[in-house]
């Protein structure tokens, strides 16, 4: 999560806690307490935080928590809703059920947010819900799957939903191994009536799990960046797990990532060309400068 979305997460936490409490809130106080405006405030209370049941004193310019919700969220189920506070559309589905699935969570957490937009159609919507209902109730599915041209049958059991930069993933261990299945190729969906147990070791992996590539064996790529746009790259991690190695003196850095898979550094060099530079490995920037020519017909 970005320190954006973090900060984000934390002031909802807090607010939500402090409705949950009974306290009766006010914009003027919460700006002043947060250090935003009171649009800010106003967004998170009546956008962010409308479903859970608070009313608004207009006389006041203050809010509280309906008697009827008072007490009915505890401190996972408030962490959880901020998480995902804010980000509807990234979801094919967020219904009453769904909500009450996160306020009220099984023992295992079956949606993961990663990313801020959603690419979505009929079949994820419907698929979506089918295996977030499998994942609750820990019942193994099959499936036909789009891979390298050619369609292939899997039987897996579902862990996880994770959507990574706007793309959906199913998590599921297949043969021993989890692995990550894009929801849009998916398709001829069974939920089976075939019980598995989740593996606690397997649930910790996908927790701490920064990418859909995580799995596989890590290495380093290093970039060169140029002066001209160094500054966005010291503002925030625009490289998964960018650390800045060195600051040159015309202004430009030269920053490292750890990563497990080419098309985790790839998309972001490629965006920002031609001021992102791959020193090593100089495979990869070969790699790339052929597709490139290869795609101007050059």
């Amino acid at each position: 999560m970005s320190k954006k979305n973090l900060l984000l997460a934390t002031r909802l936490a807090d607010i939500l806690l402090r409705f949950n409490r009974g306290e009766t809130l006010t914009l003027n106080g919460l700006a002043e307490e947060y250090g935003v405006h009171q649009r800010t405030i106003r967004r998170d209370i009546e956008e962010r935080l409308a479903i859970v049941g608070i009313e608004k004193n207009i006389d006041l310019n203050s809010y509280s928590l309906r008697p009827e919700y008072l007490g009915k969220f505890d401190a996972s189920s408030i962490d959880t809703f901020a998480k995902v506070a804010g980000v509807k559309e990234l979801f094919p589905v967020l219904d009453r059920k769904m909500l009450q699935s996160m306020f009220y969570p099984a023992p295992a957490q079956n949606v993961l947010v990663m990313g801020h937009r959603y690419i979505k159609n009929e079949q994820q919507t419907d698929n979506f819900t089918r295996l977030q209902q499998a994942i609750d109730e820990c019942r193994r599915v099959s499936f036909s799957y789009y891979k390298r041209a050619e369609q292939r049958n899997y039987s897996v059991e579902p862990y996880q939903l994770i959507n990574h930069n706007g793309v959906w993933y199913l998590a599921a261990q297949h043969d021993q191994k989890m692995k990550k299945f894009t929801l849009g190729k998916i398709s001829t969906l069974n939920c089976t009536f075939d019980l598995f147990e989740r593996s606690p070791t397997l649930l910790e992996e996908l927790k701490n799990e920064e990418s859909v590539w995580s799995n596989e064996r890590k290495f380093e790529v290093v970039i060169k960046v140029s002066p001209a746009v160094a500054e966005y790259f010291l503002r925030r991690d625009l490289v998964l797990g960018q650390v800045i190695e060195k600051e040159l003196t015309d202004g430009g850095l030269i920053i490292s990532s750890h990563v497990s898979h080419k098309n985790e550094v790839l998309p972001v060099v490629q965006y920002w060309l031609p001021h992102l530079r791959i020193i090593s490995p100089e495979s990869l920037q070969q790699e790339m400068e052929a597709e490139i020519r290869g795609y101007l017909g050059i």
